[in-house]
């Protein structure tokens, strides 16, 4: 076929992205989950079907031998790397991308990289674990030795029905500046990521169980509260050990305000929650189990059971609750001491007692005509602000 009319008729495919492994160039398509390790002459054609590619592709005849580039066009065809204009054009990979554009490159990289992944059967995985005398890495951290201040015995959050506690869940943004006790905060961080039982397991050893649940009983999770406000605690930030159901104290802070404030992107109506705790995924447990790119999703999944139960167990407390994932990463390892590689940040959320609002203000509340008819529900809060109102709408 001539080259003139293979410039025609094929491109690249949509998802094409080129990385560098250990500084060797590889192709990756990620709808396809394939890597393709190739050298300077394969990378020339590619580059050659990002342009004009009928003249560019006559140009390279100059530098590879007219046999050796059709090799190459025809092993990037049958990879998939190339081809057919028409399906190009109704492809839903090229689709996807162009309706994905604003996310960026990296969404819709990863989307398809972790998607449809294949998962081996817990016997086969099993098989694998017989082979491998690595142990499991612990699943828990605990810096008790250093510095261990015990938190009450958890209670019983008997006083609401769950469907009460569901209706009544909403984004407090008026925080009052009374303290919690530090029974509500036992409460909040044992139902959260607290331990109720362990066990043994086929293959994987001793596991934990939590009120969450977690991919494979990994429980990647970790919880450090930053306390603002809370009866016999100094202000600070901490890490809570899961252990002892115990706090280790990381460093005291005459005012945790500023650090919330930058670590949240200036959200400074949450500033006055007594506490406000950040999740972190310690990668290493994970790792050790699961090997391809969809746990990074499954990470994400994980830290929202977590917050979830942290949203439900505030509310029952009868506390206000928020929770957001607009925060500054590297501000937040630098200040947790954690190192963004096997240990990172993902989400936030907190409590405090709610502030006594104006009358309800908002406009337009219609409430849902499916609500059994005895259910609680917490509406908005009243605008604290005009500035408020251009942030929430």
């Amino acid at each position: 076929m001539d080259l003139n009319i293979i410039g025609n008729e094929y491109r690249l495919a949509p998802d094409l992205v080129i990385t560098y492994i250990n500084g060797k160039p590889q192709l990756r398509l990620p709808s396809l989950h394939s890597r393709i390790k190739v050298d300077w002459k394969v990378l020339s054609v590619v580059s050659a079907f990002g342009g004009e590619s009928k003249e560019t592709l006559s140009s390279l005849k100059s530098v590879l031998s007219e046999g050796l580039l059709y090799s190459i066009i025809n092993k990037l065809i049958e990879s998939k790397v190339l081809i057919p204009v028409s399906e190009h054009n109704k492809s839903e990979i090229t689709k996807m991308i162009k309706e994905w554009s604003e996310w960026g490159e990296p969404t819709w990289f990863m989307h398809l990289e972790s998607k449809n992944s294949q998962y081996k059967s817990a016997d086969d995985v099993g098989a694998e674990f017989a082979k491998s005398a690595e142990p499991a890495p612990l699943a828990y951290k605990c810096n008790c030795k250093e510095s261990k201040i015990p938190l009450p015995t958890p209670t019983s959050l008997d006083n609401n029905c769950l469907s009460d506690i569901l209706t009544l869940r909403r984004t407090c943004r008026n925080f009052s500046d009374s303290p919690i006790t530090l029974s509500d905060l036992s409460n909040l961080l044992f139902y959260t990521g607290g331990i109720l039982f362990t066990n043994s397991t086929r293959f994987f050893g001793r596991v934990i169980k939590k009120s969450a649940p977690s991919p494979g009983g990994r429980h990647s999770i970790e919880l450090y509260p930053v306390v603002n406000n809370c009866d016999g605690l100094e202000s600070g930030i901490y890490h809570y050990c899961q252990k002892h159901h115990a706090l280790n104290l990381i460093s005291k802070e005459k005012d945790v305000k500023p650090f919330l404030n930058d670590a949240l992107y200036g959200q400074d109506y949450f500033l006055d929650a007594s506490v406000t705790v950040f999740y972190t995924s310690v990668i290493d447990r994970l790792k050790w189990k699961y090997k391809g790119s969809r746990i990074y999703r499954i990470m994400h999944y994980e830290t929202t059971h977590y917050a979830q139960n942290f949203l439900l167990t505030g509310t029952a407390l009868n506390l206000g609750v928020f929770t957001t994932g607009a925060i500054n990463e590297s501000l937040i390892e630098s200040k947790l001491k954690i190192d963004g590689i096997h240990e990172i940040p993902l989400y936030v959320s907190g409590a405090g007692n709610k502030m006594e609002t104006s009358p309800y203000s908002r406009a337009d509340i219609t409430l849902s005509e499916h609500l059994p008819e005895d259910v609680k529900v917490s509406l908005p809060e009243s605008l604290s602000s005009v500035d408020e109102q251009k942030i929430l709408g």
